[in-house]
Formats: C-alpha cells, sequence, structure tokens
C-alpha cells in the first residue's frame, strides 16, 4: 500500500542506489553521468541526443493480476478507506553511450547491478525519493523483476524510441499497491434476523 506517487518514488530509488554503486572511474565517463526518469520524447531527439548515463522509462503499467475486488484498507488507527489498486509497472533501463564499448560496458554493470538489487523496502524508497512526506510504509516492499520482451513488444519499443534506441533491459514491479483516500461507506452492523413467518391463525 503506497501513495500515488509510488511510481516516480520507485523509479528515483532505483536510480540513486545505481548512482551510489556506480564504478565511475572504470567506465571511464568524459564527465559525471546522468542518472535519471526519462519520457521516451528525451531520448530519440537525434539533433540534441541525451547526455550519457543510465535512463529508466516507464513504458507500459497496467492493473495487477491479482483481482480488483480487495477488501477495504484499514488503516492502524481504525480508519477505512477504499480498496488500494494493484498495478503492474514496467520499465525500460536504458545504458546510454556516444560509443558502442562503453554502451556495452555500461549494460553489462548495469544488468548485474539490477541482478543483485535486493528487494526494496519501503524504508529505502522513503530513504532516496525526493519529498517529506512518506510514499510507502516501512514495511511494504517491492521486487524489480527482468522481463525480457517479446519480439513484438521489442519491434513496436523500437518503433517509439527509434534513432534514440540502444540495447537495454526491461523490468516490472508487480502487485504496487495504490492507497485511495477515499472513505468506504460500512453498512451498520446485523443486529436481529426477521424470517417474515406468518403468525398462527392468520391469513398471511
Amino acid at each position: 500500500m503506497a501513495r500515488y506517487d509510488a511510481i516516480r518514488a520507485i523509479g528515483e530509488s532505483v536510480l540513486e542506489l545505481m548512482r551510489d554503486a556506480c564504478p565511475v572511474a572504470e567506465l571511464q565517463f568524459p564527465s559525471p553521468p546522468k542518472f535519471e526518469l526519462a519520457s521516451f520524447n528525451q531520448l530519440v531527439d537525434a539533433q540534441t541526443p541525451p547526455p550519457e548515463g543510465f535512463y529508466l522509462c516507464l513504458w507500459r503499467a497496467g492493473i495487477g493480476g491479482m483481482p480488483r475486488n480487495l477488501p477495504p484498507r484499514r488503516t492502524r488507527e481504525g480508519l477505512v478507506y477504499r480498496p488500494s489498486l494493484p498495478i503492474d509497472l514496467h520499465f525500460l533501463l536504458l545504458p546510454v553511450a556516444r560509443s558502442a564499448d562503453r554502451q556495452a560496458q555500461m549494460l553489462g554493470w548495469a544488468l548485474v547491478f539490477m541482478h543483485d538489487l535486493p528487494v526494496l523496502t519501503g524504508e529505502t524508497i522513503n530513504r532516496y525519493t525526493k519529498g517529506a512526506p512518506a510514499v510507502f510504509a516501512p514495511e511494504e516492499s517491492v521486487e524489480l523483476i527482468a522481463d525480457p520482451l517479446q519480439t513484438a513488444d521489442y519491434l513496436a519499443l523500437w518503433d517509439r524510441v527509434k534513432s534514440g534506441f540502444q540495447a537495454g533491459m526491461t523490468y516490472v514491479a508487480r502487485m504496487v499497491l495504490l492507497d485511495s483516500d477515499r472513505p468506504e461507506t460500512l453498512g451498520a452492523p446485523v443486529v436481529e434476523r426477521r424470517f417474515g413467518l406468518a403468525t398462527p391463525g392468520g391469513g398471511s
């Protein structure tokens, strides 16, 4: 269960963890690399290619596999809200470089980093995200799983990115629960039952 800005928070926390772990000297960057949440529009302009670095793009989001009729959300204080919305988030991680050899090195490092990345706890995500309010509860967690694309999906992505596309990997965060702030209307508790039986000697 998380606030509506969970999508941004997940992306930011992954990129900040990458920034902390990146072997900048070994990869021989001519200038500090970028670690940025990006849209495809930032990557497709051949006139102004993006600076070298690692870009995380949210390319698809959908309703999670769990049925949507989840039970109402109940807080520790006993307040009851409408059920949370389960979503799956599909990210594309793109290492962008001016030369093929550096891009290949960046891709190799990024794949190993994501493979070794532990499950992100709510505490970790909150620590690496911008803004004061906590997005996730400390006991919550998110896991990004490698999710290689089918050929048709890969070609569709290639068509969208065109000249800005370099080799990358797709990941999915499943069943991220976005909380609703709307209180749930609950009916009054049942205190008696009426069977509607006819009374003796009565007509009905």
